[in-house]
């Protein structure tokens, strides 16, 4: 299972606002979930079903009940709580914490933060960071390129022509976001957005020719960093075709469980591959806005085989029409 330790989150997200008070010996505690906790149960003593592997947050009312708590109260509150080993305790709206949460907090190695961000934008912030910070990843070879705005996953058998389509896409003005190897990440288990490797970055690898970077060849407005994959291309050698395939609308791909409709497209020489894949990204979008041509087709097609069919049971041969 993937974890993130508390000292990233303070020390690569300035965004959160976070400030450390006291605990600092646990900020290496793994963070294994998106989820936040709002501790209002267990101020009022109920543990049962505490869910002490998530960051606590403590907003206007969680501190506001605490600090209306007498001592002991406050102490029998935080002898229950820090028997629980949390990754750590954030207060929003730069509320300071009781000094007896500070002291108890470096006795237990749990650390205490504060942020100025309301609890509602605070959640909403983490929730984005940790969603992709935490998505599971994997590593497929390929292109993936943004074409008219659509994100292209183009794979295919080695040599088959996919980093030569590449670069005549960037020529018609397109962006590479990865070469050869991709990372791809499913975020909030509903899209998968690819990143290019880090060592191998924008640089591309052309047979006859060497390695070209991108960037410096055509501008820094030909790349990006990173996209949402909206459609698998995969081309295939022209035998492995089959007439069966030439007008099918139903393939996918499934990627770390999220399936992205797939096209099959024939390879042989002479055929114009950077204008295809622009029609499928078109094509696309087209779908996406409620028009698919496909199925409109089927659609009249099937109209009029129903007139046909009720034409055919009215007609009364011999009949004099006249």
């Amino acid at each position: 299972m993937a974890s993130i330790p508390l000292r990233k989150l303070l020390a690569e997200f300035p965004q959160l606002g976070l400030t450390l008070l006291s605990g600092q010996a646990g900020l290496e505690q793994s963070i294994q979930t998106v989820d936040l906790n709002r501790p209002g149960l267990a101020l009022a003593g109920y543990y049962k079903e505490f869910a002490s592997n998530r960051i606590q947050v403590f907003g206007r009312g969680e501190y506001g009940y605490l600090c209306d708590c007498s001592n002991d109260q406050q102490c029998c509150f935080l002898d229950s709580f820090f028997q629980y080993s949390c990754p750590g305790m954030v207060f929003t709206h730069n509320n300071r914490p009781p000094i007896s949460v500070l002291e108890r907090s470096n006795q237990h190695g749990i650390p205490v933060l504060v942020t100025h961000l309301s609890t509602h934008k605070f959640t909403l912030m983490y929730s984005a960071i940790m969603d992709e910070l935490l998505a599971p990843e994997i590593e497929v070879h390929g292109e993936l390129m943004d074409v008219f705005g659509v994100g292209i996953l183009l794979t295919g058998d080695s040599g088959i022509g996919k980093s030569e389509t590449a670069v005549e896409l960037i020529e018609r003005g397109h962006r590479l976001v990865a070469d050869d190897l991709i990372h791809i990440r499913c975020i909030s288990e509903t899209a998968l957005f690819g990143f290019p490797n880090p060592m191998l970055g924008h640089n591309m690898e052309l047979r006859g020719i060497g390695i070209v970077n991108v960037r410096d060849l055509f501008g820094t407005g030909a790349i990006r960093d990173r996209i949402r994959i909206d459609v698998s291309v995969q081309l295939l050698p022209w035998e492995q075709f089959q007439d069966t395939d030439r007008i099918a609308t139903n393939h996918y791909r499934d990627i770390l469980g999220v399936r992205i409709p797939e096209l099959w497209i024939p390879v042989r020489p002479g055929r114009n591959l950077p204008v295809l894949i622009e029609t499928a990204a078109i094509n696309h979008r087209s779908q996406r806005m409620g028009f698919d041509a496909g199925s409109d087709l089927a659609q009249r097609q099937r109209e009029q085989i129903r007139r046909n069919m009720l034409a055919s049971r009215d007609y009364q041969p011999g009949e004099n029409n006249a």
